[in-house]
């Protein structure tokens, strides 16, 4: 199983990086919004909080606006698979189903952990000051990690869902992109709506935001206290990070599920 997760594992990660094309497209979204969008953005609304680095917060924020657009678009290599690609072979070849999806998820977070990588590396050279500490640092990796599996398995069970790549294209933006406008991620939940905050405040998204920005930045402007309202920010990070357990359980979960049904047709 090790040797057959292995292979499946190389081949979609370089689908992913080793056409140009493909690898232009992972690294240039990063590089702009960073280096052109989170330095506008700054400069447009920076005001809002005299203590707080608004280049910092929104170089974040730009974490999960980049990595789950990256998993729902990686949802589209699935329905080539599927439909014209090596699905086919592979159902017949002596390895356990589960480890295509398996092997899926393993490549995109990959890719979601060099984009991360670079945006931390691009904001820092940006003038980002972070404040990071051994045990914050985790919880904020973890937390992008599981936002980007999570979103991945909902790629994936939208794939094996939908029969026409058109519809699927559809859902990438309306996925990748509004619960993100909504998590707090250029701007704080409190400008938001009343009735507009309770859902962000069940998003994911929101609470990947929150988790991150605790990682790097520290307490200050994380956003966790608008969401849970307690004492402790560890504890309240936590908790954020088990909605974004909960998140990626459901969707691979199902994911999985959905990939089954479907080959066994």
């Amino acid at each position: 199983m090790t040797a057959s997760f292995a292979a499946l594992y190389r081949r979609r990660f370089a689908i992913a990086v080793s056409r140009p094309i493909a690898l232009v497209s992972q690294l240039l979204t990063p590089v702009l919004w960073i280096l052109v969008v989170g330095p506008a953005l700054a400069a447009a609304f920076g005001g809002f909080a005299d203590d707080l680095d608004y280049f910092t917060y929104v170089a974040i924020g730009q974490i999960v606006f980049i990595i789950p657009f990256s998993a729902m678009f990686a949802g589209l290599v699935v329905i080539t698979d599927r439909d014209y690609g090596i699905l086919r072979e592979l159902l017949v070849a002596p390895i356990r189903r589960a480890t295509i999806p398996l092997a899926n998820i393993a490549a995109v977070l990959t890719v979601a952990v060099g984009q991360l990588g670079l945006i931390v590396v691009l904001a820092i050279a940006r003038g980002a000051h972070f404040h990071v500490s051994p045990g914050r640092l985790v919880l904020a990796l973890l937390a992008a990690a599981l936002l980007s599996v999570g979103t991945y398995g909902l790629a994936e069970l939208l794939a094996y869902r939908i029969t026409q790549p058109q519809v699927f294209g559809t859902l990438i933006p309306a996925i990748g992109a509004t619960p993100w406008a909504l998590s707090g991620a250029i701007y704080p939940l409190a400008t938001l709506p009343s009735g507009v905050q309770h859902v962000a405040l069940v998003l994911p998204w929101t609470h990947c935001v929150a988790v991150l920005r605790y990682g790097f930045m520290g307490s200050k402007g994380s956003g966790l206290r608008e969401i849970w309202h307690l004492h402790s920010e560890l504890a309240m990070a936590l908790l954020s990070v088990a909605v974004l357990l909960a998140f990626a359980a459901l969707t691979v979960g199902l994911a999985l599920r959905a990939f089954g049904r479907a080959t066994l047709k």
